[in-house]
């Protein structure tokens, strides 16, 4: 009967110390912390989910990284149990922007509510930039735009000495608008030139050097227009094939050509001018070489160099008998 007693008691003693350890272990729990999600950590996720997107560019460092307008970039609001995003990015072209936000717009979703467990009030994506993309994708279903070639280096606008004209005429007539305010002002001495120059317009009348004038004034007129409407002369020809993308001169494109024909046999020397629509080619032959001969062979040499530089232009090669050489 004692140690049945004694046993219960025992029992009911390591019950109380239990329950006494519970008490202590939910207190502990309560004042242990609190957990905290910065701003600046919700944003990275979801710049890291909008990367997952390989149709999303990465602008960083340099300008981008002074003035705060790197992509993407994470605008972040949080409430007591809810997260609000504005995300910039930028897309790759061509790229179906829709496509890409809404694909973007699930990926962040989806990420912050697996790492924060909060509800994700809202996710706005705003396209900020497009950068044209440059790398071959087998998988791409656009089709391959076509090669536009870059422009042929062109002279100067024919229009430059009428602009720089009409600038100092305009420099002219400042310097003479302030020199009559001046003089109204008091503070130069002298005549007026433009209040003269009016009243002798104003006193003209009709005398027969008008005609000469009045001709001359459309004839400069239709030549301004002319100059301004102009399009600029190519200084280059372009090599290879339609769509090029290097171009040599007229004086490079002789030399390679007299080059080619001085290294045919029985050529002495070769001289070559080239214009819009032809080459011509001017050899000195050896005489005791036959002219037929010396013109295939030389025809055949520049073959190879026309087929890069032609551009469409006629080729002529006209011989010429070298004179002999005097021993005295």
């Amino acid at each position: 009967m004692s140690r049945t007693r004694a046993s219960h008691d025992r029992h009911e003693g390591l019950a109380v110390t239990t329950q006494a350890a519970s008490d202590e272990v939910g207190k502990d729990l309560e004042t242990r912390g609190s957990l905290e999600i910065k701003d600046r950590a919700i944003s990275r996720t979801a710049i890291a989910a909008a990367l997952k997107d390989p149709r999303v560019t990465r602008t960083t460092g340099g300008l981008s990284r002074l003035t705060g307008r790197e992509l993407p970039r994470a605008d972040v609001t949080l409430g007591e149990d809810t997260i609000a995003v504005n995300l910039y990015i930028g897309v790759r072209w061509p790229s179906q922007i829709t496509e890409v936000a809404a694909s973007v717009h699930a990926s962040v979703e989806e990420a912050l509510a697996t790492m924060t467990g909060l509800d994700v009030h809202r996710v706005n994506v705003l396209v900020s930039d497009t950068t044209l993309d440059t790398r071959l994708s087998a998988t791409s279903n656009t089709e391959v735009s076509q090669f536009i070639p870059p422009r042929p280096p062109t002279a100067g606008p024919a229009a430059m000495p009428v602009a720089l004209l009409f600038g100092f005429a305009l420099l002219a007539t400042a310097f003479l608008a302030g020199r009559e305010f001046l003089i109204a002002r008091g503070h130069l001495g002298g005549s007026p030139w433009i209040a003269e120059a009016v009243s002798w317009i104003a006193r003209l009348h009709w005398q027969s050097w008008m005609i000469a004038a009045a001709i001359a004034a459309v004839v400069l007129g239709l030549l301004l227009v002319f100059v301004g409407v102009k399009p600029r002369t190519r200084t280059h020809s372009g090599l290879g094939e339609s769509a090029s993308t290097v171009w040599a001169t007229p004086t490079d494109i002789a030399r390679l050509c007299s080059a080619a024909a001085q290294s045919t046999r029985a050529v002495v020397d070769a001289h070559t001018v080239v214009t819009r629509r032809k080459i011509d080619v001017r050899v000195e032959r050896d005489g005791a070489v036959d002219a037929t001969s010396v013109d295939a062979a030389v025809r055949d040499a520049l073959a190879s160099v026309l087929s890069v530089v032609s551009g469409g232009r006629r080729l002529t090669v006209k011989h010429s008998v070298t004179a002999p050489t005097r021993v005295s």
